[in-house]
């Protein structure tokens, strides 16, 4: 699969990134670090990424120029979602459980 660059008349747009994204990874990789219940698949972790920032009012950033005042989510609000997020991909999984 190719990745998406996103661009508009020319001008690429990759280097303008939503600030969750780093965030939501690193509170992943702290919370599923010890959990054994959870599968660990590629397609739960991806789903619970895709539930979590979708959860999360974007934050997006430009390497130069913007400056947004409004805040963006504090790390209890990250880890509040990315735990939810957790619970919906461990009891609604996308894939068949293996028994």
């Amino acid at each position: 699969m190719q990745m998406y660059n996103p661009e508009v008349l020319g001008v690429s747009l990759r280097h303008i990134q939503n600030r969750q994204e780093r965030r939501v990874c690193e509170v992943m990789t702290a919370e599923l670090a010890d959990d054994e219940d959870f599968c660990g698949c590629t397609l739960c972790i991806e789903d619970v990424y895709a539930c979590a920032m979708s959860r999360l009012r974007a934050h997006y950033l430009h390497r130069v120029s913007i400056v947004l005042k409004r805040p963006p989510p504090n790390d209890l609000e990250i880890r509040e979602e990315v735990c939810a997020a957790i619970e919906v991909v461990r009891l609604r999984p996308n894939h068949a459980s293996v028994t």
